[in-house]
């Protein structure tokens, strides 16, 4: 495996859900106006952070080892 795939599959695996996953935030986040309940789907995973397309109508990246989330349960 190249040095590329290797930071790729790290970053999901620092992610722990897959692309198209629903996520909570757990807490608070002042620095990016998100607040704890928030929910989004993840549209992208990469080395620099998780992409996310938020329910409130816009899209962010995140840092999953400072953002903590947790996926939410399928119904």
């Amino acid at each position: 495996m190249d040095t590329i795939g290797a930071r790729h599959l790290a970053a999901r695996l620092r992610a722990r859900v897959p692309v198209g996953t629903t996520i909570v935030l757990e807490r608070d986040s002042p620095e990016s106006g998100l607040l704890a309940g928030d929910r989004g789907i993840v549209a992208e995973i990469a080395p620099e952070g998780v992409m996310v397309e938020w329910e409130r109508g816009f899209s962010l990246q995140i840092d999953p080892d400072r953002m903590p989330y947790r996926a939410l349960e399928a119904a």
